[in-house]
Parts: structure tokens; sequence; C-alpha cells
């Protein structure tokens, strides 16, 4: 696309020059009337000729030239829009990619952390066979993990009207177990206040039922 656009500034710049030397052959050629035909020439028409010549050509110019920047304007703007459609779909592919991702870092946790179990058993094990078992070595003794997270950001494209802004989606590989730990929490909760509240009801119904004994 920009050969094209180079190819247009070059048949501009020729217009230009072909405007320039037709205008000198104007005058020249003026300049040889005046000078060759007879002195009963008119001055003023032959100069009103050569306006009207000059005029003719400067209109030519004008079209000629706001036909090719037309043409340029049209090849920009459809380079332009051939690019958002590209951009567009690599964002697109580049977020689907994001979203696989985190999905698989997301499997990647669970079965770290069921590995990491494992192994933190068996060097609990491990540490039984080799040292006496007694207080000071439940106290000293520390398991390794197998795992460990750090800060995780996954690339990832949005738009804002026509840009396209590429950042960074932070993930939380413990948000959901956080979430799932405040729920059961809750509904422990709940059920802890019905209880008692039945206890309260249980009572007071045994508390009437002795005052009418």
């Amino acid at each position: 696309m920009l050969t094209h656009f180079g190819e247009i500034s070059v048949e501009i710049n020729m217009v230009y020059s072909s405007l320039t030397l037709l205008a000198s052959t104007a005058i020249n050629s003026f300049k040889y009337k005046l000078l060759t035909q007879p002195k009963t020439v008119c001055i003023d028409e032959a100069i009103a000729q050569l306006e009207s010549e000059v005029a003719e050509l400067e209109k030519y110019g004008q079209e000629l030239l706001a036909h090719k920047q037309q043409q340029q304007q049209e090849m920009l703007q459809e380079t332009v829009t051939q690019g958002i459609e590209e951009l567009d779909i690599l964002a697109n592919k580049i977020n689907t990619l994001a979203s696989q991702l985190e999905a698989e870092m997301s499997n990647f946790k669970k079965i770290a952390v069921k590995v990491n179990r494992s192994y933190q058993n068996l060097q609990q094990l491990s540490d039984s066979q080799l040292m006496e078992w007694n207080e000071s070595t439940l106290r000293h003794s520390r398991t390794i993990n197998i795992w460990e997270v750090h800060n995780i950001a996954i690339p990832i494209v949005m738009k804002q009207g026509k840009k396209f802004i590429i950042t960074t989606k932070i993930v939380d590989l413990f948000k959901a177990e956080e979430i799932d730990a405040k729920t059961k929490a809750k509904l422990a909760q709940k059920r802890r206040s019905a209880l008692e509240a039945w206890l309260v009801k249980q009572n007071s119904f045994k508390d009437n039922l002795d005052c009418y004994k």
C-alpha cells in the first residue's frame, strides 16, 4: 500500500511539472506571436487569450490534483479499515489464549495443591524414619512446598472506542477458594443462628409447660 502512496506522490509532482511546462510554453507562444505577427494585432486580445489558456491549465491542474488526493484518501481509509479488522482478529485471539491460559493455570493449581499435600506427607514420613519422634522434632521440622505462587498477570487486549490497549489481567488462583470459604462461613453462621433460635424457643416452651404444672 505504501508503494501506491509513493506512486501517487510521483504523479502529483508530474502534474505540477506538466503545468509549469505548459504555462511556460503558453507564455513563449505569446511572446512569439507578438514578435512575428503584424503590429496590428491587439495586445489586449492576446493577453486575454493567454489568461484564458492559463486559467484553463490551472483548472485542469486543480481537478487532477483533487482527483489524486481523493484517491490517496480512499487508499488510506482502506488501509486503516483493513488494519482495524486485523487488529480485532488478533485481539480476540490473544484474549481467547489468555482465557485458556488462565484455565490451565487453575488446573495447574488444583493438581499442585493435591501433589503438594502428598509431598508434605512424604517428607513427614521420611523425617519420622530418620529422626526420633519427639516434641523437639515436631517443633523444628518444617515441610517444604513443591510449588509457590508469586505475582501472576496475563496479557490481554482491551478496546476503548477505536483505540486498542495492551494491558495485563491479574490472576488470583485462590479467589474462588476464598469466596467458597466465605460462603461456607456465612452458611455456618446462619445455621448456628437458626439453632440458637430453636433452642431459645424450646426453652421458652418448656418454661411455659412448667408454669402449668
